[in-house]
This record gives C-alpha cells, sequence and structure tokens, in this order.
C-alpha cells in the first residue's frame, strides 16, 4: 500500500518552501517547541520547567548526584546547569548538601515538597505526551525513539 508524502506545504500551500521541508532540523526544532512549549503551560502552575523537571526526576533516581554529572547528560555547561539547580533550591524542590569525603563537591538531593512536585509533573508529562503521540502507533513510537536516540548518541561530545 502506497503512502502519500507528507510535507508542511499542505499546511500554508500559498508559501514557497523553496526545499526548506527538506531540513530535518526545522522539524527536530518545531517539534521541540511544540512538545516544550505546551508542556510549560502544564507545568507553570507546579513552579517548574521541563528541564527542572528532568533534573529532579534524575536527583530521585540517583540522590547525591552531582551538578557535574547532570551538566554531561543533558550536554550542557555546568553554570547553567547551576542557574536550574538555584531556582529548584531557591523553590524547596532540592537541598544540595557538601560530600562528607570531598567537602568542594556537593549532592543534590529532593525535597518532600521536591519529590510531590515531581509526581505530579510526571503525571502531567505522561498525559502531555500521550496527547500530542496520538498519531503514532506504538511501533512508531519506538522507532522514533530509537532513531533520536541514535542521533544523540552519534552526536560529538560538547566541548
Amino acid at each position: 500500500m502506497a503512502t502519500a508524502e507528507i510535507t508542511r506545504q499542505s499546511v500554508v500551500p500559498e508559501l514557497d518552501l523553496d526545499d526548506l521541508d527538506s531540513v530535518l532540523g526545522l522539524h527536530i526544532g518545531t517539534v521541540n517547541t511544540l512538545f516544550v512549549s505546551r508542556l510549560e503551560k502544564r507545568l507553570d502552575p507546579l513552579s517548574v520547567t521541563p528541564k527542572q523537571v528532568a533534573i529532579l526526576w534524575l536527583v530521585n533516581a540517583n540522590p547525591g548526584v552531582k551538578q557535574t554529572d547532570l551538566s554531561r547528560f543533558f550536554q550542557i555547561e555546568r553554570p547553567t546547569v547551576h542557574q536550574f539547580v538555584r531556582q529548584l533550591i531557591k523553590n524547596g524542590f532540592l537541598i544540595n548538601e557538601p560530600s562528607k569525603l570531598d567537602r568542594r563537591a556537593g549532592g543534590l538531593w529532593l525535597t518532600d515538597e521536591g519529590r510531590e512536585v515531581l509526581t505530579k509533573s510526571r503525571q502531567a508529562i505522561a498525559e502531555h505526551e500521550e496527547q500530542l503521540t496520538t498519531a503514532l502507533t506504538a511501533r512508531e513510537k519506538s522507532e522514533l525513539f530509537r532513531i533520536l536516540m541514535k542521533l544523540y548518541l552519534s552526536a560529538p561530545a560538547k566541548d
């Protein structure tokens, strides 16, 4: 069975796309914006951003995790991670305690309020992703994850 090609031309037929529709980064960026901007609206009442939820999620799974590990995971600079963490601490969702072995190194732990916000955020994310991926079959979602991970893992490490 032949499948019709899906393009953005149908969204705005009066625009000449001049092959812009072939730029993968455009589509990834647009879908990312769609996912993130709508998720931000859902998370706003909880006083967290999607990146902050991801940090809470990782801290919950890895009590005492260091900010340098989070920086490597997200492939963003440590000062950027520090800004997210500082806000989470200010909001009462995380605590940063110095290591007993190395006072220069600190680890992150969730507070009770942080655990509560994470639980509510995870539910909001699950509902959000279910709504935005209803057009995909389970197999397509799995393939999308596989392809995205392949791109992520093959990308050069940040400088």
